[in-house]
């Protein structure tokens, strides 16, 4: 933990001292991405995480990990299979590149396999502005049979003499998603500050080794992040579900009046032109003067399909902020409200939103740990009831492949090296219990 908490000094420092920057909402450290414009409006980059009272810590019974499970240990993946002790699987080293960063292991539906992304940074680095830099966002992208434990790192053709793209702490993959057993989808969004045609969602088939473009980026009318054009809406995350890449955008960014936008592309037609599911509001995005504190809003699609959930922005400046959780039926078009009881607070940041493999329980947590709230979730069965539970934690949910309990864990803290683990939450149970001591991004098979 000692050289997590010396990166995070490092990084905070640096943006203290020399560049004197801001975020406003975003994660990660660095310098800004090359074509994004910097709008700082004086808040850190790395957003301090509030510490609680001690209190004593429950411990989950052994049992709560289920056979297979995934987490990282010490800056290194580990996987546990079939009831067996979980073993180390990778030894990156990080000695140029302290800085480092991992997104949560993806499990294929037959557990055969497991894809991650992960990318480790020189030290030193620092950043800020609106959107903040997000460095965890980019990195290199693995596929692991867990049965043989071999590793294999996609590289796309076109960039494989990029220094970046073939490095193996290194890339420019954002997103992983299962289409089935045997192939795995992947966005990709090039290298920084360029744009390139190799940009776009890739499928990656097991069985050949075959790594081919399905969805360009020019297909979907947007620019990433890390090669912001004029004029251009900004793709901000993805999701996939049941043969549709759903992806929101922000229009207009760095406006008063930019607007938040969710649409889906066929995968399986990919030819076919993408089509507008929702809006998420107008906000003034990482407008100057005035930004907005909205960068990211939550949103999420269920695993069959057939509902959306997604934080609605009903006004939003930099003196005020009201939004709620809406569920759309993607099925007869029909909005509802969910969640209805969240406190204000939890409203007037970015969420996260995360769906149940169920598709009928929602939990929404804080972005960032702005307060001491969160998570909750509510269920379709059930809207107008709504569940709380502690301790707070804040980010990315890992869901349990039943439904019956989701892992959770606060990563700022994980990163300033003050978190003792994932949490367990077991829905109906309020009280959360430490599901594994020293480790982060949980991911059960």
């Amino acid at each position: 933990m000692t050289s997590r908490i010396q990166k995070l000094l490092i990084s905070y420092l640096f943006l203290m001292v020399v560049v004197g920057l801001a975020s406003c909402g975003g994660s990660g450290i660095g310098a800004i991405p090359s074509g994004t414009p910097d709008h700082g409006n004086g808040t850190p980059a790395v957003i301090p995480t509030q510490t609680a009272s001690p209190s004593p810590v429950m411990t989950a019974p052994p049992s709560a990990l289920g056979t297979s499970y995934a987490f990282v240990r010490n800056d290194q993946l580990w996987v546990a299979r079939n009831g067996a002790k979980p073993l180390q699987v990778t030894h990156f080293n990080y000695t140029n590149a302290p800085n480092i960063f991992w997104r949560l292991p993806v499990w294929s539906p037959d557990d055969h396999f497991i894809a991650f992304i992960m990318n480790a940074r020189p030290a030193g680095v620092g950043g800020g502005g609106c959107p903040a830099p997000d460095f965890g966002a980019n990195g290199a992208l693995y596929v692991l049979n867990s049965a043989t434990m071999q590793l294999t790192q996609l590289i796309v053709p076109a960039d494989s003499v990029d220094p970046i793209a073939k490095s193996a702490e290194g890339g420019y993959w954002q997103y992983a998603f299962w289409e089935n057993s045997t192939h795995l989808l992947a966005w990709y969004n090039g290298a920084m500050g360029k744009t390139t045609r190799a940009a776009g969602l890739y499928r990656y088939d097991l069985s050949s080794g075959s790594l081919a473009q399905v969805i360009p980026l020019s297909a979907l009318g947007a620019a990433t992040l890390f090669a912001a054009q004029n004029n251009v809406p900004l793709l901000l995350s993805m999701r996939y579900s049941n043969e549709q890449l759903f992806y929101q955008v922000v229009v207009h960014p760095f406006e008063r009046q930019s607007q938040l936008v969710i649409y889906r592309h066929s995968v399986i037609q990919p030819g076919l032109a993408s089509s507008k599911v929702i809006s998420q509001g107008t906000e003034p995005w990482c407008a100057t003067p005035g930004s907005g504190p909205y960068v990211k809003p939550g949103w999420d699609v269920s695993a069959d399909g057939q509902q959306l959930a997604a934080q609605v922005v009903t006004a939003s400046g930099p003196d005020q902020a009201i939004g709620s959780i809406q569920v759309l039926n993607l099925k007869d078009g029909v909005t509802a409200s969910l969640l209805s009881q969240l406190p204000p607070q939890m409203l007037t940041r970015d969420d996260t939103l995360s769906w149940g493999p169920d598709s009928q329980t929602l939990v929404a947590a804080q972005y960032h740990m702005q307060s001491q709230d969160g998570p909750y979730s509510a269920s379709l069965a059930n809207p107008v009831a709504i569940e709380k539970y502690t301790p707070a934690q804040a980010g990315e949910v890992s869901w349990k492949a039943d439904s019956s309990a989701f892992a959770l864990q606060d990563q700022d803290a994980a990163d300033a090296g003050d978190s003792i683990g994932p949490y367990l939450f077991e829905t109906g149970e309020a009280q959360g219990q430490l599901l594994l001591k020293d480790a982060q991004d949980f991911a059960w098979g």
